[in-house]
C-alpha cells in the first residue's frame, strides 16, 4: 500500500469516528483559555494512529492531542490533526475536517483533508508532483482560481486562540484586507480553508499563529493545485505565518498585510567550518 492510500485510510478512519459523535452532547475540556478538546477529538486521533501504526509502524508521528512519537524511518513524519474545527463540531456547525499528511526533509509528500459532515464527507488529497484531487465527484483534479484582481478576491483567515492577549493586531489586519478585497471569510478550520483555496473556492488565505498539523496537508494541496504558499515576507511558509493563494493575487495580498505581519525569526547560525 502506497503512502497516499495509507493517508486516505487514516483520514477516513478519523472522519468515521467523528461521525459517530454527530448530534451528541459533548463536554469539552480546555487546553488554554478558549482551545477545546473533546472525546470526539481523542476518538478520531486513536482511529488515525491505529491505521498509521498498522501500516507505517516505523514512521514518526506528530499529532495535535497525542504529541510526538519518534520513528526509526529516517526523515519521515506523519502530521495529524484529528479534528480541525472543534468549536464548530461542538456547536453543530458543519465546517470541520480531519487532516493527515506525510512529510520528508523536502516538505509535504502526501496530504489528505476529509470533511466530517455528510454521509461520506468530501475528501481532498494530493501527492508531491502528482497534482491535487477531490471526491465526490470521484477523481476531480483541483485547480486554484483565476482571479487576478485582489479587489475581486474572496479570502479566508482565522483568529488565533490567544486573541484575548493579542489586542487589536488581528482585527486591524482583517480591516485592512476588507478594505481592498471583495470579502473575507472565517470558517474556523484552517485545514478546510486551505483545501478550499486549492479547489478554487477561495482565492487566498492568510493566518498567523498556527501549528504544523493545521497547515502541512493544506500547503501541499495548494501547491499541487497550482497555487503559491509563502510566509508573509514571501519566504518559505511557516505554521505560525502562512499566506496561500492562487498565485495571481499573492504579491498584492502580501503588500496589504505587510504592516501587520509577525516578527520573522533570524536564520539559524551556520555551524563553524561551513
Amino acid at each position: 500500500m502506497n503512502d497516499l492510500e495509507v493517508a486516505r485510510r487514516a483520514a477516513r478512519a478519523g472522519a468515521e469516528a467523528l461521525r459517530g459523535y454527530l448530534g451528541r452532547s459533548l463536554t469539552p475540556e480546555f487546553k488554554g483559555v478558549v482551545d477545546p478538546v473533546t472525546a470526539a477529538d481523542r476518538a478520531a486521533e486513536a482511529a488515525i494512529l491505529a491505521v498509521l501504526s498498522r501500516h507505517r509502524p516505523h514512521d514518526a508521528v506528530l499529532s495535535e492531542e497525542a504529541g510526538a512519537r519518534a520513528g526509526a524511518a529516517a526523515g519521515r513524519r506523519w502530521v495529524v490533526d484529528p479534528l480541525d474545527g472543534t468549536v464548530n463540531f461542538v456547536h453543530g456547525v458543519p465546517l470541520c475536517a480531519v487532516s493527515v499528511a506525510l512529510e520528508d526533509p523536502a516538505g509535504p509528500l502526501v496530504a489528505v483533508t476529509e470533511t466530517v459532515h455528510g454521509p461520506a464527507g468530501e475528501t481532498f488529497w494530493a501527492g508531491r508532483a502528482e497534482g491535487a484531487w477531490s471526491a465526490p465527484p470521484d477523481g476531480s483534479r483541483l485547480s486554484v482560481s483565476a482571479t487576478a484582481d485582489l479587489g475581486r478576491a474572496l479570502l479566508s483567515t482565522g483568529f488565533p486562540y490567544d486573541r484575548r492577549e493579542a489586542g487589536t493586531a488581528y482585527t486591524d489586519v482583517v480591516a485592512a484586507v476588507l478594505g481592498v478585497a471583495q470579502g473575507v471569510r472565517r470558517s474556523g478550520s484552517a485545514c478546510l480553508d486551505l483545501a478550499w483555496v486549492a479547489a478554487g473556492r477561495y482565492d487566498g488565505h492568510w493566518e498567523f499563529g498556527l501549528k504544523p498539523w493545521d497547515v502541512t496537508a493544506g500547503i501541499l494541496l495548494v501547491v499541487e493545485a497550482g497555487g503559491r504558499v509563502t510566509d508573509s515576507y514571501g519566504g518559505p511558509p511557516r505554521p505560525e505565518d502562512i499566506v496561500a493563494s492562487n498565485g495571481l493575487i499573492h504579491d498584492a495580498l502580501l503588500e496589504v498585510i505587510a504592516a501587520y505581519r509577525p516578527h520573522r525569526p533570524p536564520p539559524a547560525p551556520t555551524p563553524p567550518g561551513r
